[in-house]
Order: C-alpha cells, then structure tokens, then sequence
C-alpha cells in the first residue's frame, strides 16, 4: 500500500510540475511577444520619431474565447509599459513643411510628431490583445476601430486619467 500512494504521490507531482513548466514557457513566449509587438507598433505609430528606451512586461490576463470553435486558441491581454524619447527624425512621407516652427498644418494628432523637441520623453502603457496562431507564435491583433483613430496608438494606450491634450493631441488653445 505505501508503495502504490508513492507511485501515485509520484504520478500526480510530475504531471503538476509539466503543467508549471509549461506555463512558464507560454508566459515567457507571450512576454517576449508582447514586448517585440510593442517595439513594432510603437515604430509604426510614432513613424520612427522615437527611441524605444525601455519596455516592460507588466502583466498578462490569459483569456477564453466566447465564440465557439472546434478548437480552442490562445488568447492573452499583455500590458507593457514604455519609454520613449523623440529623435531627431523626419519621415520622409511627412510634408517638411509640417516640421517648420509654428506651422498651421502641425496640429491635432500630429502633436507627438511635430509638436515636441527633440528629446520629449513619451512614456505610458500599452495594452495589446495578442493571440497564439498555428505555429504557437503570438501576435497582435489590431484593435477594429483602428481605421478611426485618433491619435497615434490610439487603441493601444491606456490614458490613466490622462487628458488627451498635451499627451498625445495638442492642448488646448486659450480661448481668446
């Protein structure tokens, strides 16, 4: 009898400990996802006017699907923190005109871009919806209001309490 419980004491603790390992290496697979994402959209939105000088895994909330499919998918929101400082870059597909001190044309959105000196620091958090496809690799799913945005990262920043204005957008203007 002793013999059996420990065979089955046994049993039961390897059969925990490939679980734990497992999770490990999923948890590790989606940070590392997670933050190559986070560099990839920061790059894109902010057109490559800024740094990336630190990003941080902060937390990931595996979730269930609601839909119902023969087979189930991986699906996990990761929230990264960040820390980026403007660059002197231009993109090319940018008007100059855009760049020039107090022109009309940098307003609204364009804030991050133009708005700031070279040496703005931009931090916050991002929060992505990454999912695991067939080859078990994660990737961000794009957020479906991302044809209306309206501002860079807009669907990905969390706002904190922030006010828009000032952080991302221009701020607001006196009124005269």
């Amino acid at each position: 009898m002793p013999r059996e419980v420990a065979t089955v004491l046994l049993v039961l603790w390897t059969v925990y400990c490939s679980f734990a390992f497992g999770n490990d290496d999923t948890y590790k697979q989606i940070a590392e996802s997670g933050l190559r994402e986070t560099r990839d959209i920061i790059s894109s939105e902010l057109f490559g006017h800024y740094d990336v000088e630190n990003l941080t895994v902060l937390t990931i909330e595996p979730l269930q699907s609601r839909a119902y499919v023969q087979q189930d998918y991986g699906l996990a929101m990761v929230t990264v923190a960040f820390r980026t400082k403007r660059n002197a870059t231009r993109h090319p597909d940018l008007n100059p005109v855009l760049f020039e001190p107090g022109s009309p044309m940098c307003k609204d959105w364009l804030y991050l871009h133009c708005g700031v000196p070279v040496g703005h620091v931009f931090d916050g958090k991002l929060q992505l919806l990454v999912a695991a496809d067939r080859s078990r690799s994660w990737s961000a799913i794009s957020p479906h209001w991302r044809s209306r945005r309206q501002y860079p990262l807009h669907g990905y920043l969390l706002l904190e309490r922030r006010e828009k204005e000032g952080y991302v957008l221009f701020p607001k203007q006196p009124e005269r």
